[in-house]
């Protein structure tokens, strides 16, 4: 807040919690948005059940047209070719279809809802935080979209993107398991249970996706409030469950600074190897750990609104 009379106000009103003390570790923990997570899920699963109705509508004249080719009598080559052209006209056929549906799927409009349930999720989760370790509460309407504004559009348009590309590589990689599946001689039936896996493979990006992107934006929203707040470091907190994957769970409860994200590594026979990735809790691709702000006395700063009694 950069305001010097009201960073003494709250330094007043916290001190007792210091007890003389430079640094306090937040007495809760952030609790993970998996609403939104089950949200955005939603979201994707809708919009891949698009690609399936589309897919389903037209893969009996792909299968067709395979089998017709795949029984030629003539050059092989001139049947491949023949094929392919007619896979892509089916598949062009998808992607337009698909385009027609999104048009009332409404996507754009879907992720902001799940933009918002986080970030509502993330500032009821830092208020919480602030009143169990501080004993303050903070004003309702200080943290509005203006604050979270840049990261919340960002974080949509990139999405909303990802999202649209799915499609696109599910359909190109249908397309070389036809090509690929005829050079070999396959036949209608195993291509159709190919095709199915590749449909298995995108649903699964799209779940996946939807996880990683939520706990994304989640800890870019944390990492504002606590810098906001004049925190400039954290404790790494996991989820501690089987999931946890060993290079987080040998971080679990050290301190690091915000400026100075630890390196990420994966275990091998050999031992760790060290990837040059270098994240804070929540942006490791998949992660669901967060970050425990650790409040310092001579910096801490928030929009306070009333004091509540002090704990002795």
């Amino acid at each position: 807040m950069n305001d010097k009379k009201h960073q003494r106000m709250v330094q007043d009103a916290v001190k007792a919690k210091f007890k003389g003390r430079k640094e306090v570790k937040s007495r809760s923990i952030p609790h993970y948005p998996e609403g939104a997570e089950r949200e955005f899920k939603r979201v994707t699963n809708g919009y891949i059940r698009l690609l399936r109705q589309s897919l389903r509508d037209r893969l009996p004249a792909i299968l067709d047209a395979y089998k017709v080719e795949y029984h030629r009598k003539d050059s092989r080559f001139d049947a491949s070719q023949e094929l392919d052209s007619k896979v892509h006209e089916e598949l062009t056929k998808v992607a337009e279809e698909l385009e027609q549906k999104l048009a009332t799927y409404g996507l754009d409009r879907l992720v902001e809802k799940v933009a918002k349930l986080t970030e509502t999720h993330s500032l009821q989760e830092w208020k919480r935080v602030c009143r169990d370790t501080l004993g303050i509460d903070l004003f309702s309407d200080y943290y509005n979209a203006d604050f979270y504004e840049e990261a919340i559009r960002r974080w949509v348009s990139e999405n909303v993107r990802m999202i649209k590309s799915i499609p696109n590589e599910t359909l190109s990689s249908m397309r070389e398991i036809i090509s690929d599946g005829f050079k070999k001689g396959k036949t209608a039936t195993d291509i159709s249970k190919d095709i199915q896996k590749a449909y298995s493979v995108s649903r699964k990006k799209a779940q996946s996706l939807a996880r990683d992107q939520v706990a994304t934006l989640n800890a870019e929203i944390s990492e504002l409030q606590q810098r906001d707040a004049g925190c400039s470091k954290y404790k790494w907190s996991t989820s501690k469950d089987r999931r946890v994957r060993p290079c987080h769970r040998d971080l679990d409860g050290k301190i690091f600074s915000w400026d100075d994200p630890p390196e990420m590594w994966y275990e091998t026979k050999a031992g760790r190897v060290y990837t040059g990735r270098r994240c804070h809790p929540g942006k490791d691709f998949l992660c669901r750990c967060v970050a425990i702000p650790v409040f310092d006395f001579d910096t801490v700063d928030v929009p306070i609104s009333e004091r509540k009694e002090q704990d002795t």
